[in-house]
């Protein structure tokens, strides 16, 4: 695997599936009953964006940097918890820091010492997972050496009954990642028909995308509900058009909340140079299969 998180961390996929993680993370504490939440691909856990990397791509400038300067007084919730979970981890490590998605769940935990969520995550390859270990280490998420298609088999269902999986691989090679994703899917489902699975994936070649769509929609997996932004149309040739979220099982309304947070984070993040998008040609929650 040559991918590295550490190029792309706090550009605008990480922003929309991160304030999403956060939404969901918020929604299943309503309810009075402890839960379980794994991350399958933590990655380093913390991401500086004072690094060779980040800087090189520069892709935070059209996420986090971009999000920070706009108006927060009519943010959604999630949106409003997030910034809060941006200043938090600055004020913790450094000004330049960017949370992945384990201290994301770890903070979740953190605010919700009571309520009897358990996290873990996953990393397979060897550098991440250290880097994983030794930045969150002292917080509230267990941390694994392990790869997710044997971890996330093996932990389900978990002893809560209760649960969300998040899954964002590095997709290296689109079509095949697709189709095994979809088979880890099925097999986590058919094990843990009960438990909420969100799949990041990025949208960059639509005939790939709307492919995967299609054989979800033959499986056997009720509920699904995809949240995509684009920021760019799919008929311009960029590195990433766009990010989605596949959820299965998700918390009752969260479609209605994904809804609001997409459409205010879609002006937010709009590229300048880029043909006008619209709100609604730009942002799309549906679901695929169920409601």
């Amino acid at each position: 695997m040559n991918y590295k998180h550490a190029y792309h961390a706090g550009n605008f996929a990480d922003v929309v599936k991160h304030i999403l993680l956060v939404q969901l993370l918020n929604q299943m504490s309503q309810k009075n009953k402890p839960y379980y939440v794994l991350d399958a691909y933590g990655g380093r856990g913390l991401y500086s964006l004072a690094s060779e990397e980040a800087r090189k791509t520069g892709e935070a400038k059209g996420g986090i940097q971009a999000l920070l300067k706009a108006d927060m007084e009519k943010a959604p919730t999630a949106v409003k918890d997030y910034v809060e979970g941006i200043t938090q981890a600055r004020f913790t490590y450094d000004k330049k820091v960017y949370p992945g998605s384990p201290w994301w769940i770890a903070h979740h935990i953190e605010k919700n010492p009571s309520g009897g969520v358990r996290g873990e995550a996953f990393e397979a390859k060897a550098s991440e997972y250290d880097a994983l270990n030794y930045q969150l280490h002292k917080l509230p998420i267990g941390i694994h050496h392990r790869n997710s298609f044997e971890g996330i088999a093996a932990v389900i269902p978990p002893k809560e009954k209760r649960g969300l999986v998040l899954i964002d691989p590095p997709y290296e090679q689109e079509h095949k990642d697709f189709s095994r994703l979809i088979d880890l899917l099925v097999h986590s489902y058919n094990k843990w028909p009960q438990g909420t699975y969100a799949l990041w994936y990025p949208i960059k070649n639509i005939e790939a995308v709307e492919l995967f769509h299609k054989k979800l929609k033959r499986t056997e997996m009720r509920r699904q509900l995809v949240c995509e932004l684009n920021i760019y149309p799919n008929d311009i040739a960029v590195g990433l058009n766009g990010t989605g979220l596949l959820v299965i099982n998700p918390p009752w309304q969260f479609d209605n909340h994904a809804r609001e947070i997409l459409r205010f984070l879609q002006p937010a993040l709009k590229v300048a140079n880029a043909p006008n998008l619209t709100p609604d040609s730009a942002t799309n929650v549906r679901w695929l299969v169920g409601e």
